[in-house]
């Protein structure tokens, strides 16, 4: 058995990973580690777990939460992790870091986009960057995984494809909605019922993160420089994530060819849907799923090219791939655990 630990367990995702771990058949949930409600059982924070498990929260102690565990999961909000992650720690457990510290990071990006120096630069070239679908044969041999961003997942299966084989123009736009949950569980005035509900609004126009994140893996994985300019928006529902992104093909194609593109990418992946030709994609579709539905159309009177991709934020954006990096990283089926059929009502 694969016994891991949860490093933030009481957050949103944390749970999410509890519960999703609570039913994998090769791991043994040791640990989960949470500063706010130490000494409290983890079924009185989220009393959906009553009667099914009965782990207590701890309270955080670096120096020893290594022990005991084979890997463990980091869900903790920016700037935490990289105050206290060490190269010893990293030696003695395997770490899949669902946070933003150590993505494709360098120094003058995290203090761009953060604010703060990151403390522990020096760690991030340990890490592997986690997209499953795109980087599995690296994560097999890597004992430290980042987890990419819930928006950054979308846009980086909706798009890579296409990059991969110079079919569309390396000027792209993308229109992102997000649910309030992924801005966490800590309560926010943006994300507060009566601010929240009702209303559409942008936010991070020109400096949301996973525009970086993503012109790095565009770079990463298809040597493409891309003029990304991302905008994302909060909706009001609970879960779920759907990017719109428009691009131009750099020749005439048609919606066949395009349509095999995608399918000979993600034939044999299990968790990337290319949806049949005039279905369109909804996030109530791959609602507490750790699938991503794509889709497309072409406009023939400019050659431009609509791509949109949906997938649950909390999942396969979150806690659904780090569980899949981790069946990858100890060479288990990648579906081991996360074979959910979406909750459509």
């Amino acid at each position: 058995m694969i016994r891991a630990g949860i490093l933030g367990g009481t957050g949103y995702v944390g749970q999410e990973l509890i519960r999703l771990l609570h039913n994998h058949s090769h791991v043994e949930l040791t640990k989960i580690i949470s500063d706010s409600y130490s000494g409290k059982s983890f079924s009185s924070v989220y009393r959906n777990f009553t009667g099914l498990t009965h782990h207590q929260c701890q309270g955080i102690d670096y120096a020893s939460m290594p022990d005991d565990i084979d890997i463990l999961f980091t869900a903790l909000p920016y700037g935490i992790l990289m105050e206290h992650l060490t190269a010893e720690i990293m030696d003695k457990v395997k770490i899949i870091d669902l946070g933003v510290d150590y993505r494709f990071m360098n120094a003058e990006d995290y203090l761009n986009y953060y604010g703060k120096t990151h403390a522990s630069i020096q760690l991030a070239n340990r890490f592997t960057y986690g997209l499953c679908e795109w980087n599995d044969t690296n994560i097999l041999k890597s004992s430290h995984i980042a987890n990419p961003g819930c928006f950054a997942t979308a846009i980086e299966l909706a798009l890579m494809p296409l990059l991969r084989e110079n079919l569309i123009d390396e000027s792209i736009i993308v229109d992102g909605k997000c649910s309030v949950s992924g801005s966490g569980r800590a309560l926010t005035l943006g994300t507060h019922f009566a601010e929240a509900n009702e209303s559409v609004k942008a936010y991070k126009i020109t400096n949301h993160p996973h525009t970086r994140e993503c012109a790095k893996a565009f770079e990463f994985f298809t040597k493409k420089q891309i003029d990304l300019t991302f905008v994302p928006h909060i909706v009001p529902m609970q879960r779920g994530i759907l990017v719109t992104c428009y691009t131009r093909l750099k020749q005439r194609f048609d919606d066949d060819t395009i349509r095999r593109i995608y399918h000979d990418c993600y034939a044999d992946k299990q968790f990337v849907q290319i949806l049949d030709k005039g279905m369109y994609v909804e996030t109530k579709w791959i609602r507490n799923s750790n699938l991503c539905h794509i889709n497309f159309e072409i406009n023939p009177s400019s050659n431009q090219l609509i791509i949109i991709a949906a997938i649950d934020n909390l999942i396969k954006g979150a806690a659904g791939q780090a569980i899949q990096n981790m069946n990858i990283m100890f060479n288990l089926p990648q579906n081991t655990g996360l074979n959910l059929v979406p909750t459509c009502i």
